[in-house]
């Protein structure tokens, strides 16, 4: 884990720790009994989301040991590995099977959608309860519109621009999406860069706070 703050960009590092330290700020602000659920999005793939990602998890267990937990949107409602063992996880109601048709407008798939749905939701609030922080990588808006779904239900989300393609028409095209969707833009990470950040970027930043 060293090795990767070693290898982490000076503008890169600096905007990860004035996150964390936001989050730090916001959560002892509220002192909530629940956890920050925060989705890490990029315009297009490739952007290095999964590395930001790991920086946040790795700088907010330094600050507290075992406080937040990293994984993909993917894993969301599908798996339970992530939690404590003493956890509860939500059961699914007596309509909640997988007994989905091909046909997505039947009943059943109705249904299946609405199981899934509540899964992930279950699942989010289990791990809000067992870690402060839950990080959620998302697939890039290019990929697929999963973080707009996710929107409503986490406290931020993060973006990750990549230096020298992703352009400030994208950046915005991502930012109103997920605040029409109900969420919001906590603050934005630059990657793959090894030069001052450029004055658009600055602006941009300023706009989220950091």
């Amino acid at each position: 884990m060293e090795r990767e703050y070693l290898q982490t960009n000076p503008s890169q590092l600096a905007a990860c720790q004035a996150l964390v330290y936001s989050l730090l700020q916001r959560c002892d602000a509220e002192g909530r009994d629940q956890g920050f659920a925060l989705g890490l999005v990029s315009y297009h793939p490739g952007a290095g989301v999964s590395h930001v990602q790991s920086l946040l998890e790795q700088m907010l267990n330094e600050n507290e040991a075992n406080c937040a937990v990293a994984l993909d949107c993917e894993a969301l409602g599908s798996v339970k590995n992530t939690l404590p063992r003493d956890t509860k996880f939500p059961q699914r109601d007596s309509r909640g099977h997988d007994d989905a048709s091909p046909n997505g407008n039947t009943v059943a798939g109705r249904d299946s959608r609405l199981a899934r749905y509540r899964d992930r939701v279950g699942h989010l609030s289990a791990l809000l309860g067992a870690y402060r922080y839950v990080l959620l990588d998302c697939h890039s808006l290019k990929e697929k519109t999963d973080v707009l779904g996710l929107a409503p239900l986490l406290d931020g989300v993060i973006i990750v621009v990549e230096c020298n393609r992703t352009t400030t028409n994208q950046v915005d095209e991502l930012e109103r999406s997920i605040e029409r969707y109900g969420g919001s833009v906590l603050g934005t990470v630059l990657n793959k860069t090894t030069y001052a950040i450029p004055a658009w970027m600055n602006s941009l930043m300023g706009r989220v706070g950091l």
